[in-house]
């Protein structure tokens, strides 16, 4: 059964989405975040992870490799943390749209 929607965050935002009806799974460390991560798209039962913009920089690699396993493929929501935007979300887009097209787009801050 997909149950849809889950976060992977701080305690904090985490919270906040618990009380919003999403499945909450509050993580510590980046360690722990990543174990998180992988278990939940191997169990393959969230079609949507949201994750704060920092921490989503820092599963990147693991969110690419994850997306190679077959079954279902969560969509990734990325959303600024209680400390604003750190501009990382624009520039992931920018490469994705650049990969896509086949050719480095003029990025401007």
């Amino acid at each position: 059964m997909i149950t849809s929607v889950a976060i992977i965050a701080d305690k904090y935002l985490a919270t906040g989405y618990r009380l919003a009806g999403v499945t909450s799974f509050p993580v510590e460390t980046l360690t722990e975040a990543r174990a998180r991560l992988k278990e939940i798209v191997t169990n393959g039962n969230h079609k949507i992870i949201i994750l704060p913009e920092k921490l989503a920089y820092q599963l990147s690699m693991e969110r690419e490799e994850l997306s190679e396993i077959g079954g279902v493929k969560p969509l990734y929501v990325i959303v600024p943390d209680f400390h604003g935007s750190t501009g990382e979300r624009t520039k992931e887009i920018h490469q994705v749209i650049s990969k896509a097209v086949g050719a480095k787009l003029k990025f401007e801050e």
